[in-house]
């Protein structure tokens, strides 16, 4: 059995945060483009902390 890395975790914050701002968009009547640019912000931070912080390190095994 395959477990989950760090970094696949972080790809799937950063498309549940994209994705919840498009059900918002649709299910509300706040516009589609202002719930995506609210989701970028922490898309966009999510990108950043996995670049600068969690950066990768050498392989395992």
């Amino acid at each position: 059995m395959s477990r989950l890395s760090r970094y696949d975790l972080l790809l799937a914050a950063i498309a549940l945060s994209m994705a919840a701002a498009g059900v918002v968009g649709v299910l509300t009547s706040l516009a589609m483009s202002t719930t995506l640019a609210a989701a970028s912000l922490p898309a966009g931070g999510t990108v950043g902390y996995a670049l600068f912080v969690a950066t990768p390190g050498e392989p395992e095994g």
